[in-house]
């Protein structure tokens, strides 16, 4: 019996293990972006950009951000299994707070309280990503993203960089170009034949007359 109890409680750990609960953020790693690899089992530094290059790209979908509206952002690159994103101000280089707010995708995304993150749900390979972020509700200035992105346990590159956005003030909206339809009335041919017609009779009387 307390075999068989062992066994059992051996089984909800592990199967609790298993389920996804997002990337094990350690301490510090909200500003650094490092995974450690005491917490989070990656054995490894990150890759040297200069000697290695990231495969990966983040991107927006456009050059500003204006409160109250969603922006864009992929993540782009060879498959990977995980990753971890924030909005940063790209204004002011000492202000590392992460900024806004992000939309989850089920089963794929979950936020990070902790650091304002985004991040993995969990290790499935996974590539293209979407992501949906919600400015703050007051001007931050030029706006960056950046995310760590981890190809596996010993391959990861850290503060992979967007573009810089602009705020603007200006609600952004998607301009749809109407089609014009030109009414052409019909012509009556009868009724044009008939007027030319007594037309030229009007005038022959005329010179009958004169």
């Amino acid at each position: 019996m307390e075999y068989a109890l062992v066994v059992l409680v051996a089984c909800m750990v592990a199967t609790s293990r298993a389920l996804p609960q997002g990337a094990n953020i350690p301490a510090g790693a909200c500003i650094s972006m490092t995974p450690s690899p005491a917490a989070s089992n990656h054995g490894a530094v990150p890759q040297d950009k200069s000697v290695t290059p990231s495969p990966y790209s983040v991107k927006a979908d456009g050059m500003y951000y204006t409160t109250g509206q969603y922006v864009t952002v992929y993540i782009t690159g060879p498959a990977f299994k995980g990753f971890m994103i924030q909005a940063r101000s790209a204004s002011n280089a000492s202000n590392t707070d992460a900024l806004g707010t992000w939309m989850t995708t089920n089963g794929i995304t979950i936020k990070n309280s902790a650091c304002n993150a985004l991040v993995h749900v969990d290790s499935s390979a996974k590539n293209n990503l979407t992501l949906k972020w919600m400015p703050p509700a007051m001007e931050m200035g030029a706006i960056k993203f950046m995310a760590t992105v981890v190809q596996d346990r010993a391959t990861f590159w850290i503060q992979n960089l967007s573009d810089q956005l602009m705020y603007t003030n200006v609600t952004m909206t998607t301009t749809t170009t109407m089609a014009t339809t030109t009414l052409v009335p019909e012509t009556t041919t009868g009724a044009a034949s008939i007027s030319v017609s007594l037309l030229a009779l009007s005038v022959a009387a005329l010179k009958h007359l004169f």
